[in-house]
């Protein structure tokens, strides 16, 4: 009889196990939606408004964005001028949910251009990296206290994960001669990334891609380019790599690679994770920088696109003289 009774709590508690609603968190962007799933893992469900490949800078959010956040226990925003979108969002969606500020103890990296703006890109720096996964692992625990001590545990692990990150940065940009050590990138994505691994910055337009670049930044650029010799530029995975690819067909530079800042990369990418982020980005500037190799982008793939139909057409028109000729020799 008792072991009726208990077999029954068993499975009781095992149907009340599984019919708890998973905690839903939807964060500004993809890689505070991969930060959060790392530390949340299978009591949560984690998404981003932000699609992946999206500019986070420039987006409108739609409708579906505004059930999104209306139906979230938990909402993780950067700050720092990234989203400037997103407390109007919120406010139209009506949602209960809590908000928190995951760059909470970051030493911004203040606007020398735009008054009480901030460099948003804090990420960038791994060991900022750290603090957001504090913060995000507090914010769950202030929301399912009973699973306080696992979200504590996941946030320990990943952050050593990090850290390990952090460190072979650093060795790896290390191997780049200092007088190399210059990024040369669309938008101004990555000031935390060389104060943190001590490397030079240089992009066309600001912290925002709201604004637009002007000839005298352009210019700039190419000057910085000649001067300093540098061997490669690096187009961005969320941003049209147009003027960029215009200045290496100006100056003869290479275009080293693409890298990712605002977004994380597509699942069959090599940036799909923010750990992964991390990393490739770093190994992309080194061998370009360095000279080892050159990461092919999506230029080169338009670029071979394009040919490929030129060849086609060239082919076409040939084929048709020939039969035109054959015909006329015919009649």
């Amino acid at each position: 009889m008792i072991k009726h009774i208990l077999t029954s709590i068993l499975c009781l508690a095992t149907l009340i196990g599984f019919s708890q609603e998973k905690i839903k968190v939807v964060s500004s962007a993809s890689i505070f939606q991969d930060m959060a799933k790392n530390i949340g893992g299978d009591k949560i469900t984690s998404m981003s408004i932000v699609p992946i490949g999206r500019d986070p800078h420039t987006y409108t959010p739609k409708p579906s964005d505004v059930e999104l956040v209306s139906s979230a226990d938990l909402i993780l925003i950067n700050g720092l001028t990234f989203e400037g979108w997103i407390t109007e969002l919120i406010e139209n969606s009506g949602t209960k949910a809590k908000i928190i500020l995951i760059s909470e103890g970051v030493e911004p990296i203040i606007s020398q251009k735009y008054h009480n703006a901030s460099d948003p890109h804090a990420w960038m720096d791994a060991i900022n990296g750290v603090k957001y996964v504090y913060n995000i692992s507090a914010g769950l625990a202030s929301i399912d206290p009973d699973n306080a001590l696992f979200y504590a545990d996941n946030g320990v692990k990943y952050n050593a994960e990090i850290k390990n990150a952090h460190n072979y940065i650093k060795n790896q940009i290390a191997t780049i001669p200092i007088e190399q050590r210059i990024l040369i990138t669309s938008h101004d994505a990555f000031q935390y990334y060389g104060r943190a691994y001590d490397i030079t910055l240089n992009a066309i337009m600001g912290i925002s891609t709201e604004s637009e670049a002007q000839s005298k930044d352009v210019q700039r650029v190419i000057n910085v380019i000649k001067e300093k010799k540098v061997p490669a530029v690096f187009i961005e995975s969320t941003i049209n790599p147009q003027m960029l690819q215009q200045i290496a067909n100006d100056t003869g530079v290479k275009i080293g690679g693409e890298l990712y800042a605002d977004s994380l990369g597509d699942e069959d990418s090599e940036a799909s994770t923010y750990l992964k982020l991390l990393t490739h980005n770093t190994d992309v500037i080194v061998n370009a920088l360095t000279g080892t190799s050159i990461k092919r982008t999506k230029i080169d793939s338009d670029d071979t696109s394009n040919n490929l139909w030129i060849y086609v057409g060239l082919g076409a028109m040939m084929l048709l003289s020939l039969l035109f000729l054959v015909v006329k020799i015919n009649n």
